[in-house]
């Protein structure tokens, strides 16, 4: 306090008179400051003799010196260790498995190139490669001769650089996207049923591969499509990722063509469907897409769906029942001429007439254009039933309605793309649709091709398939007989 007192008579000298206030607050605070420092210098003290108490009592065991730095990426080396000791197992070793340990096979076939004996051949590669044999899972060793100015011959039924044949790609391929399963269940049950050791990264690459492999035989596809008389189609909503997109079915009588995650525009339409090529007849619903450039019949279901769905709104309007009961008598008269074996071009052309006739005796009394008292529509019932009114008028006046009474091939409504749809619209409710384009455009080469088998095969399962596969494998064909440029839809 002595030093504060002379410190405090220096300042008083040196500042200007008037300002002895400032010299006092300056005094106060550093009064406080001592104050306080005492008292935390005693507080101390006695927690010394404290903690010097303590151990006296209980001392400290002794402790390993610690080697490792406490930073922040000490501790994160520190978690990553301890992370990788959780996968690994004592009964499996990450990373690959070397050759030799996967060259305890049943038995070895020697591979060689057409019309070449084995003594002047050289073995230049000896691959395993697992098959499906009587329901079990066995490898079967190939040794790969060739001369040395001969290309290098492939192995029958097994793709490029793959250890497992073409049979466990189809029958995976065919469990995850045709039946819907997920590829880790599709895995265990490989293993559990056909004792195949497969991992779902080593069935995700086959996918890929597989789904590679058939980008040609889609394109074949695609454009047999084009050839074909009569194409059904049909779309829904689909997800990439977390993009909304579509899924879009077309159907003909031997092929399919099914694309994932595609955009419900014009521009995908034409890309399957190319105006100037397409001269079949185009089975479709009334969406604004299909309304220009086909020859078409709309789909009856739809029409008959919307005036249901009108009468179950108003039960109590008799005059929508009425309307309903008069499309359904049209439809199953319609029908019934179509199915009439003895009619000929000429009767046929008699009873659309007569069809058209009845039809626009249901619609002019609710069409505005044709009734101009009507009142104006003052609910959203009214104005859909007078748009579905619009519409058929509509889509008689263009000849899209009764193509199915000319054409004993069309049928009258699109259910056959829509049952098509059926088991990818389960899978999206389960949220199994894709996570990129990729996945997207593997999806829809490998369920184009396998579609279009059912269709194209008298028996359809696994043998058929897989000799199909081969001998396009074996040969350096396409399945599908596809000739001239690639197809639009695969730019």
């Amino acid at each position: 306090m002595k030093e504060l007192r002379e410190l405090r008579k220096g300042l008083e000298e040196a500042v200007k008179p008037g300002n002895d206030w400032l010299v006092d607050a300056i005094f106060d605070l550093l009064e406080k400051q001592v104050a306080r420092s005492d008292r935390l210098e005693k507080e101390n003290q006695r927690l010394r003799e404290r903690v010097a108490e303590l151990e006296k009592s209980n001392p400290p065991q002794s402790r390993p010196p610690v080697e490792e730095s406490y930073s922040l990426d000490a501790e994160e080396k520190r978690r990553q260790r301890k992370q990788r000791k959780k996968k690994l197992t004592p009964k499996r070793k990450p990373g690959r498995k070397p050759k030799k340990d996967k060259l305890d096979c049943v038995r070895w076939v020697d591979i060689l190139p057409e019309g070449v004996r084995k003594k002047d051949c050289d073995i230049i590669n000896e691959r395993p490669v697992w098959h499906i044999e009587d329901g079990r899972a066995v490898r079967v060793g190939y040794r790969v001769h060739r001369q040395s100015w001969q290309p290098t011959p492939r192995i029958p039924g097994v793709l490029p650089r793959c250890e497992y044949a073409i049979e466990i790609h189809v029958l995976l391929a065919y469990l995850v996207y045709i039946i819907g399963m997920s590829i880790d269940k599709a895995c265990q049950l490989l293993r559990f049923f056909c004792e195949l050791p497969i991992e779902r990264s080593q069935a995700d690459a086959m996918l890929t591969q597989l789904g590679r492999h058939w980008t040609d035989d889609f394109d074949d596809i695609c454009d047999q499509l084009v050839a074909a008389a009569v194409v059904y189609a049909d779309e829904t909503s689909w997800r990439v990722g977390r993009l909304n997109s579509s899924l879009w079915a077309f159907t003909s009588e031997l092929h399919c063509v099914m694309l994932f995650g595609c955009s419900k525009d014009r521009k995908t339409l034409e890309s399957i469907l190319p105006p100037e090529r397409f001269e079949g007849v185009l089975v479709s619903d009334d969406a604004a897409v299909y309304q220009q450039g086909y020859q078409g019949q709309k789909c009856w279901a739809h029409l008959i769906r919307k005036m249901v769905k009108l009468v179950l709104l108003a039960p109590e309007n008799r005059v929508y029942r009425r309307v309903l009961d008069d499309l359904l008598a049209l439809y199953r008269d319609a029908k019934r001429a179509a199915s009439d074996g003895r009619l000929g071009c000429q009767g046929r052309e008699q009873r659309v007439a007569d069809l058209e006739a009845r039809l626009c005796k249901i619609c002019h009394p609710h069409w505005p254009p044709t009734n101009p008292r009507l009142k104006p529509a003052t609910s959203d019932i009214q104005v859909a039933f007078r748009n579905l009114m619009e519409e058929l008028m509509r889509l008689m006046m263009a000849e899209q309605l009764f193509e199915f009474v000319m054409n004993d091939a069309v049928e009258p409504t699109n259910n056959l793309s829509e049952r098509q749809l059926r088991n990818s619209t389960l899978a999206r409710s389960a949220n199994r649709t894709n996570k990129t384009d990729a996945g997207a455009r593997r999806q829809t080469n490998i369920v184009s091709v396998l579609e279009s088998f059912r269709r194209t095969l008298p028996d359809f399962n696994i043998r058929t398939v897989v000799e199909q596969v081969g001998a396009s494998l074996h040969c350096g064909t396409r399945m599908f007989q596809g000739t001239g440029p690639p197809h639009p839809a695969s730019a």
